[in-house]
């Protein structure tokens, strides 16, 4: 039966409303003014030679070459202007899962909070490569850097000038940290006596605490090693 038919809610039911006998009724019908277009196999191949990379396409490398998760590398494929990012910071830092980790995180928060479009990134793939840089050299902490990059969506410019503007360049000297770590302890017995009991979670109090007192420039792979040396001492 060729008919309109229409949906009740109450019954479930749909019911017909009229006939329709052939496909004219349905406005089906060839457009008389316009002439059949034909495209050569070699125009259509030219065509498709000049596509770039499809969505689908490069998020499929993603997972092969970045063994990103299919979360992720949905999140970064949906723009082109995220996914053109990601390969160009990697291209400075050569830190894939650092690019990834910033811009699903970090990244993506700032977006959502000023309700921003990606393409409204201020800044560009190199000023994002040489912050990683300098957190993987260790002259600023991952806490600095996030600090960094509200910068650099406030006012960008390179993140080393940031930094030194800023004096947010980390404490990596020993005798330095050395000295934070000795006047923590001091004045945290109670999670000293936790740690030493087994609490393990008591020693991230404590690095959390060094951190606070150095605003968070103190090397934290250096402050972990020392608080642990003391705390084994009897």
């Amino acid at each position: 039966m060729q008919e309109s038919l229409r949906w009740d809610d109450v019954s479930g039911k749909t019911f017909p409303m009229r006939d329709k006998e052939d496909a004219q009724d349905y406005r089906y019908f060839p457009e008389p003014d316009l002439a059949p277009i034909r495209l050569s196999d070699e125009y259509v191949e030219k065509i498709r030679a000049s596509l770039p990379e499809l969505p689908e396409v490069r998020k499929q490398r993603y997972l092969e070459k970045y063994n990103l998760s299919e979360k992720d590398a949905n999140l970064i494929t949906s723009s082109k202007y995220l996914s053109d990012l990601f390969e160009d910071a990697i291209e400075v830092c050569n830190n894939p899962k650092a690019v990834n980790n910033w811009i699903i995180s970090d990244i993506s928060r700032i977006l959502n909070e000023t309700e921003s479009e990606p393409i409204e990134i201020p800044f560009d793939a190199k000023q994002l490569g040489k912050l990683i840089i300098l957190i993987d050299k260790g002259t600023i902490s991952s806490s600095i850097g996030k600090k960094v990059l509200e910068e650099l969506f406030e006012n960008p410019r390179d993140p080393e000038d940031i930094i030194k503007e800023k004096g947010w360049i980390q404490i990596s000297d020993e005798g330095a940290i050395k000295e934070v770590v000795m006047k923590v302890l001091a004045a945290n017995q109670q999670s000293v006596a936790d740690y030493k009991a087994g609490k393990d979670k008591a020693l991230g109090f404590l690095v959390g605490q060094a951190m606070k007192e150095t605003k968070g420039k103190a090397n934290p792979q250096l402050l972990n090693k020392m608080f642990k040396e003391e705390l084994t001492k009897n």
